[in-house]
């Protein structure tokens, strides 16, 4: 037995050492130097002592004693969970919004959004919520440096599409037009208009033109708006998802009015 703690004492206290936070049992069975069912019998211990966590089936954490109390923060080890489940993400939604200061109400979870949805028990433990994105974005993506290395993010072109198209994830049309209103001032119009390319939802694209004309944007940075939604036929979409289809038509924008925007350009 205190063979077992011994060993598992010096485990911790080595990834520590490296800065690492997270590891596979293969990687803790050739750190420890024993055979697979010794490494299991440490990390047991380990994890009973509340010095490391499961991830997921395979994949472990080091708890801190700070987040004993309110639980692991999912920023440092979100990077490793996901490689480790081999999937793409990114940080979304109202997550990203804070990050570029644009959250009126800081999130009380982590928002990821994946290529498809995944089956992760643990997400209620780790606070995190995950949003399953039919047609993946490709660009907007963005790498951001953490303790732990780099975490993917949203650009805040891609936030402001998302925003939209998830709008009751993100508090209601109320708060999404609270958010974008902030996040105008951080867009690029170079990188909007590749976003606007590359975005597989035209409805999105539609709002967002709606509320950049109706905040007042700079002429420029809508301009390339502007111009996606004059070069086909619009669908009519409804300006809030969440509200009966009833209301005036924005032509330009194939937008239909039919929630208000309750804040001043």
């Amino acid at each position: 037995m205190k063979y077992i703690r011994n060993k598992g004492f010096a485990f911790v206290e080595a990834l520590e050492g490296d800065a690492k936070r997270t590891f596979t049992v293969s990687e803790a069975q050739q750190r420890l130097g024993v055979p697979k069912k010794h490494a299991l019998a440490i990390l047991g211990t380990l994890r009973r002592q509340k010095r490391i966590v499961t991830l997921t089936k395979g994949l472990y954490a080091l708890w801190h004693p700070s987040e004993r109390k309110q639980g692991l923060h999912p920023l440092p080890i979100l990077d490793a969970l996901m490689r480790f489940r081999k999937t793409g993400y990114y940080v979304g939604l109202l997550s990203a919004a804070d990050h570029y200061g644009s959250a009126h109400h800081k999130p009380q979870v982590l928002q990821v959004v994946l290529p498809r949805q995944l089956q992760f028990r643990k997400a209620k433990n780790l606070r995190i919520s995950f949003h399953a994105h039919k047609g993946f974005p490709l660009k907007g993506i963005v790498r951001v440096k953490n303790p732990g290395g780099t975490i993917a993010f949203s650009s805040p072109e891609l936030t402001a599409l998302d925003i939209l198209y998830f709008e009751s994830a993100c508090g209601g049309f109320g708060n999404v037009c609270l958010v974008i209103h902030d996040l105008i001032r951080l867009l690029d119009r170079r990188n909007l208009k590749e976003m606007i390319q590359a975005y597989p939802h035209a409805a999105s694209i539609q709002r967002l033109g709606f509320l950049m004309e109706y905040f007042k944007a700079d002429p420029p940075l809508i301009k390339p708006v502007e111009q996606w939604a004059g070069q086909r036929t619009l669908a009519p979409v409804a300006l809030s998802p969440g509200y009966p289809k009833k209301g005036r038509l924005r032509k330009n924008w194939g937008v239909i009015e039919n929630a208000s925007v309750e804040i001043e350009p």
